[in-house]
C-alpha cells in the first residue's frame, strides 16, 4: 500500500517538474525570439525605393523618416505610409521587409492630367481632381489647360478640388485615349451647356453639355485620327461640332 502511495506521489512530482520545465522553456523561447529579432543583424542597411518617377529616392526616404540602423522589426509600417503619403504626388505606399537588413518602399505617384487656370498660375491636377502642385507658367508640361473653372476656395496640395466644372473637364479628359490626349490643348468649362475644347492644331471643338459625352468623344477620336494621319487637312477646318446627335459637323474655312 505504501509503495503504491509513493509511486503516486512520485508521479505527481514528476508531472509538476515537467510542467515547470515547459513554463521555463516557453519563457526562454520568448526571450530568445525577442533578442534574435532585435539583434543588430536586422538593423536597416539598405532602403530600396520602387515606383518613383518624379520624386527621387532620397526624397522618399526623407519623407519616410526611416534611418539607417533602425531595426526592421521595430519600425511601424503604418507610420511610414502616413509620412510618405503627406506628399501630394503620392497616391499610395506599400512597405515590405527583405531580410535581414533591407526595407522596401513601393510608391505609386499621382499622374497630372491637366493644368487648371487660377489667379496664381496653373494647378496640376490628377484625374481624381487632387491638387498636385501649382506653377507660375505652363513650362514644358504637355498637358491640356482646363479653363473656365471658377473657384471660391482653393484647397492645399494633396487635397481634392471640389468643383463641378473641373470634374466635368476631368471626366472628358479621362475618357480620351492617351495617344490622342496629347492633341488636346485646352478645354473650357465656363458654360456647362457649351463646353469647348481646342486641339494643338488650333481647331475648336464644340462639345455642348456632357450629355452622351462618350459617344461624342468616340466621334472626336475618329476625326483626330484622320487629322493625325493626314486624311483630313487640319488647316481647312474651322471647328468641329459634336453637340447634336448623328454624325459630327466639320465646318471648313
Amino acid at each position: 500500500m505504501k509503495n503504491e502511495l509513493n509511486h503516486v506521489e512520485k508521479s505527481k512530482g514528476n508531472k509538476k517538474k515537467v510542467k515547470s520545465f515547459k513554463v521555463v522553456y516557453f519563457f526562454l523561447f520568448i526571450i530568445g525570439i525577442y533578442f534574435f529579432l532585435h539583434s543588430p543583424i536586422f538593423n536597416i542597411q539598405n532602403v530600396e525605393v520602387i515606383g518613383n518617377k518624379n520624386l527621387t529616392k532620397q526624397q522618399v526616404i526623407k519623407l519616410s523618416q526611416v534611418n539607417q540602423g533602425d531595426n526592421l522589426f521595430k519600425i511601424e509600417k503604418n507610420d511610414i505610409i502616413k509620412n510618405i503619403s503627406i506628399h501630394p504626388l503620392i497616391e499610395s505606399v506599400e512597405i515590405s521587409r527583405d531580410l535581414p537588413s533591407t526595407l522596401k518602399i513601393n510608391v505609386l505617384e499621382r499622374k497630372p492630367i491637366g493644368l487648371v487656370v487660377c489667379e496664381d498660375g496653373f494647378i496640376q491636377v490628377s484625374e481624381k481632381g487632387v491638387f498636385i502642385s501649382i506653377n507660375n507658367d505652363l513650362g514644358s508640361y504637355q498637358l491640356p489647360v482646363i479653363s473656365g473653372v471658377s473657384m471660391d476656395y482653393l484647397p492645399g496640395p494633396g487635397q481634392i478640388i471640389k468643383n463641378e466644372g473641373l470634374h466635368t473637364a476631368l471626366e472628358i479628359l479621362t475618357n480620351i485615349e492617351s495617344d490622342l490626349l496629347i492633341n488636346i490643348a485646352e478645354i473650357n468649362v465656363a458654360d456647362p451647356r457649351y463646353i469647348l475644347a481646342y486641339t494643338t492644331q488650333g481647331i475648336e471643338i464644340r462639345l455642348g453639355s456632357k450629355k452622351e459625352v462618350q459617344s461624342k468623344l468616340e466621334n472626336l477620336q475618329d476625326i483626330l485620327e484622320k487629322i493625325i494621319n493626314l486624311v483630313i487637312d487640319e488647316k481647312a477646318i474651322e471647328y468641329i461640332d459634336l453637340r447634336f446627335s448623328g454624325p459630327p459637323i466639320i465646318k471648313k474655312k
